[in-house]
């Protein structure tokens, strides 16, 4: 292909989607290549079995899978470890939790000092060097919430609260009650309409499902959707990229794509360049490392820009923990004529900082309202650990009880994973998806100062609920948050000890960028998808900056 973009960018989400946004806005021209689909807002339809039990927004694992070995565990093909493949990518099907990193977030060697089997490190740079970028992002996106927070910003939120669920307020007395402070979640959905985009409808399908009239703040709604009214924006979807291409510089000039068929999945078409003065990935902390791994060649027998031998190293997600309470339906909190509210948003970092924790802090707890899907629920009911799930008379009762007598109401604890070397991104040696390429092979484990941040919100969480009045308290099982990944490549000052410099380009690949969570050294005690966004416009800003001094 002749033709030669300003910049090429391999991914659609919330890295891809932002740093899109920022070259277009300087004037640069850009091609966004995504491997999956660009839906439209008509194939967003709120049904559980199409959305949620099959293969809409990831790849069907039977043919292309992701490898995963746990501690303990069989090694499996699953999908687990895809965040979404579609143009916006996970901000397509995120609920839209959004919180800025705080300021000793960047500093996680500093401040946590030696840790056993950790890889610790800070970040090149610290909050200073965001905040703007954190701005910039909130204003696109058009959040939604309200002050103070703890972080201490600055700025009021572009937008008011979402409309709450009376039961907040049961949240809002607990924490009182517990020497805790509740504050409004921010999210990334609009309580009022917002330039061109419509406020939320309450519909409560946020969660794994697309937004019909784009109140949802997604990649595609906000960035790529202003990306594409400059006229300097070529969207390619249905294209995977196979490898990068350099020149006899040793300079990244391109991406190797073969487009795919939809409705044809096992047929291929022959493979092409496109070519770009810059070349930003931004495909997911796993994907972003399987791709940089599966260039190797005589110059990069390791893979691409992974003399360090880090790339795929340093996997990390949130650590997690979860768990729900059942309260009277028809109550003073839960009336009706509320069902139709379907938010508390309810936040607490009273605990954030605890220096008497392995990893100085613990991190967020979240409050909301179990979600709508009646399949999934009706699964946790039935589910029982350590038990044989509940069936027949059993089980028709608890079904009764949870969707007629009461309603839900859950925590989530978000807590800081800390790097180790059990979890990290390899090539399987076997598995290969339809175009040939090796399967990214995922070791996934959770360090033990990571659980017991988890573990110390866990009884936090649990004892708001009770509080609040819960009974039936029930601890989900789940340990990560999948979807929230990073550290694959390592963003440092030396070539030694990191992948990338800290302006996001690889140390040994010049015009080589990474744009996605894959250089994060560290995640912070909170969801960090804003944080994605807000380091793309920087990495973005700063290939602009160099663009306009004729350096690409």
């Amino acid at each position: 292909m002749s033709d030669v973009y300003d910049a090429v960018i391999v991914g659609s989400g919330a890295g891809g989607g932002a740093a899109a946004w920022k070259l277009t806005q300087a004037g640069m021209r850009v091609c966004v290549l995504e491997r999956g689909p660009e839906y439209q807002s008509s194939d967003y339809i709120h049904d559980e079995l199409s959305i949620c039990r099959r293969n809409f927004w990831t790849p069907d694992p039977a043919r292309d899978p992701h490898v995963i070995a746990r501690p303990g565990k069989p090694v499996e093909q699953t999908a687990e470890g895809w965040i979404a493949t579609c143009v916006g990518g996970g901000t397509v099907h995120m609920g839209g939790y959004y919180f800025r990193m705080q300021a000793d977030d960047f500093q996680q060697r500093t401040r946590i000092g030696q840790l056993e089997n950790a890889s610790l490190a800070d970040w090149p740079f610290g909050l200073a060097e965001l905040e703007p970028h954190y701005d910039e992002a909130e204003r696109v996106l058009g959040l939604s919430g309200e002050g103070p927070l703890p972080e201490g910003r600055r700025l009021p939120f572009p937008n008011g609260p979402l409309l709450a669920h009376p039961s907040a307020a049961l949240i809002d007395k607990a924490c009182r009650k517990l020497g805790m402070t509740a504050f409004t979640t921010p999210r990334a959905l609009l309580s009022s309409d917002y330039q061109d985009r419509s406020a939320c409808r309450y519909c409560g399908y946020c969660g794994s499902y697309g937004c019909e009239v784009g109140a949802k703040s997604s990649a595609q709604a906000t960035f790529l959707a202003q990306a594409q009214r400059t006229g300097k924006l070529t969207l390619r979807a249905d294209t995977t990229a196979i490898s990068i291409s350099l020149n006899p510089r040793g300079e990244a000039q391109g991406v190797i794509v073969r487009e795919t068929h939809p409705k044809k999945p096992g047929v291929r078409v022959k493979e092409i360049e496109v070519r770009g003065r810059a070349i930003l990935l931004a495909c997911s902390a796993i994907e972003t490392a399987r791709l940089l791994l599966g260039c190797q060649s005589a110059a990069h027998p390791q893979g691409l820009a992974n003399g360090s031998g880090l790339v795929g190293k340093n996997l990390q997600f949130a650590a997690f923990a979860g768990g729900r309470g059942q309260f009277p339906y028809r109550s003073e909190s839960f009336p009706e004529s509320a069902d139709r509210l379907p938010f508390i948003d309810r936040s607490c970092q009273d605990f954030y900082r605890r220096p008497e924790l392995p990893t100085r802090r613990a991190g967020t707890l979240l409050f909301q309202r179990a979600h709508f899907n009646p399949i999934y629920l009706a699964e946790r009911i039935a589910a029982q650990a350590g038990s044989p799930p509940l069936f027949g008379a059993a089980l028709q009762q608890r079904l009764r009880e949870a969707f007629l007598e009461t309603r839900t109401l859950e925590w989530e604890g978000f807590s800081e994973f800390i790097p180790h070397a059990g979890c990290e991104v390899s090539l399987d040696p076997v598995i290969q998806d339809p175009h040939g390429r090796a399967s990214a092979r995922l070791q996934i484990s959770v360090h033990p100062a990571s659980r017991a941040a988890s573990e110390f919100l866990a009884a936090k969480g649990r004892a708001v609920l009770e509080t609040a009045g819960a009974r039936g308290l029930v601890r989900n099982e789940e340990d990560i948050y999948p979807v929230l990944q990073a550290g694959t490549a390592r963003m440092g000052t030396h070539p030694r000890d990191s992948v990338l410099a800290p302006d996001g380009q690889a140390h040994e690949v010049p015009r080589l960028y990474i744009a996605d969570s894959s250089g994060f050294p560290s995640t912070g005690g909170a969801p960090f998808t804003l944080t994605i966004h807000a380091n793309a416009l920087r990495v973005a800003a700063g290939i602009a900056a160099r663009a306009k001094r004729r350096e690409l």
